[in-house]
């Protein structure tokens, strides 16, 4: 046979051994293992529905977190069980919370407990009583603003002298003042009507008790320095109308002589150490009348290293004898304030006529 005749001789197809179809061609192949590929990455990139009839929180609070979750975050593999719907809305209301609570201080909800012990009088004026079953003593003061204001302080509410009155809590690890009430001070010199200097009255939580011993006819004039004290002061005085804030600095009395008048009966100062005495005797000479009172919280670890808390205190009170103002009585803040004692005393400069 020539060689043009087996040039022209067309190929046997492949059969398999045995017998049997004719082998299929293996042209095609790598498009059919290609479309499983896909069809297999498609159901791991699937993604079930949410359950709307099962949600717990409202779909404005998913809107809002929805954008700060990622595609990746909820990717799931394939054979892996979906977490349930209630794991997820707990997660996204714990991260609501998280971001509520960065936030600035918000008043929390009112809480009432109706008193069935009855409330005594504290020998302070202005200040009361409560025991419960274990004979535990809480202070209070008489709420006398009318809205449900201030610091979320559990509320009491029982019959005193014949009238339904509502008190407000006052824990003593919040405030220096009740501190020094509990810790034993004999006299703190507030009556109804009193006129008081607060310097340094933070958020104004202390501020808003001494508001309710001095009552509607007395008046409290809290300094503090900074917008964020003018925000916070300025809506405590809008529900209390003898709340008058002061935004300036403590240490420059003569700016804000205008708005405090030069009567005042007592003068509490809680500033830092370093400007302590100083602001107190400025103040002093600016606003306090002859023979009125100061109350002054000071701090042994912010004072001469290496000495000891009552020789510190110590060195505080005769800084306060040079610049007229005698101490009377020293309290140490024990446990509720550690390293902290209420000084409280009487000024001694005449009056020039």
């Amino acid at each position: 046979m020539s060689k043009e005749t087996n040039s022209r001789r067309r190929p046997r197809p492949n059969k398999p051994r045995g017998g049997g179809a004719p082998a299929k061609s293996t042209q095609f192949e790598p498009q059919k293992i290609a479309a499983k590929t896909t069809a297999k990455t498609a159901n791991k990139t699937s993604i079930r529905a949410p359950n709307h009839n099962s949600s717990k929180i409202s779909n404005k609070d998913l809107a809002n977190i929805s954008d700060k979750i990622s595609a990746k975050d909820i990717e799931l593999n394939e054979g892996t069980p979906l977490e349930p719907q209630d794991k997820v809305q707990n997660q996204v209301k714990a991260q609501i919370e998280g971001q509520i609570q960065c936030q600035e201080i918000k008043v929390e909800s009112k809480i009432i407990i109706e008193n069935t012990n009855g409330i005594e009088p504290h020998r302070h004026y202005g200040v009361f009583l409560s025991r419960d079953r274990f004979d535990a003593i809480q202070l209070l003061t008489r709420n006398t603003s009318s809205s449900t204001d201030d610091y979320g302080e559990h509320r009491i509410v029982s019959d005193f002298r014949g009238k339904r009155c509502e008190f407000r809590a006052w824990s003593p690890f919040q405030s220096k003042l009740a501190a020094g009430i509990m810790g034993g001070a004999s006299e703190l010199h507030l009556r109804s009507g009193s006129k008081v200097l607060y310097l340094g009255a933070g958020f104004g939580r202390s501020v808003s008790h001494i508001s309710d011993i001095v009552g509607e006819s007395g008046v409290v004039y809290a300094v503090e320095q900074g917008p964020w004290a003018s925000r916070q002061l300025a809506a405590l005085a809008s529900r209390r109308p003898n709340i008058e804030p002061v935004i300036e600095d403590a240490t420059m009395p003569y700016k804000y002589r205008h708005q405090v008048p030069a009567c005042i009966d007592i003068i509490f100062s809680d500033l830092p150490q370093s400007e302590q005495v100083r602001s107190l005797m400025l103040n002093a000479r600016h606003f306090l009348k002859p023979d009125g009172h100061f109350v002054a919280y000071f701090q042994a670890s912010n004072l001469s290293g290496g000495v000891s808390n009552k020789e510190a205190f110590a060195t505080e009170c005769q800084l306060l004898k040079e610049q007229q103002l005698e101490p009377i009585e020293q309290v140490l803040l024990e446990p509720f304030k550690p390293g902290y004692a209420l000084v409280v005393g009487v000024s001694t400069r005449k009056n020039v006529s």
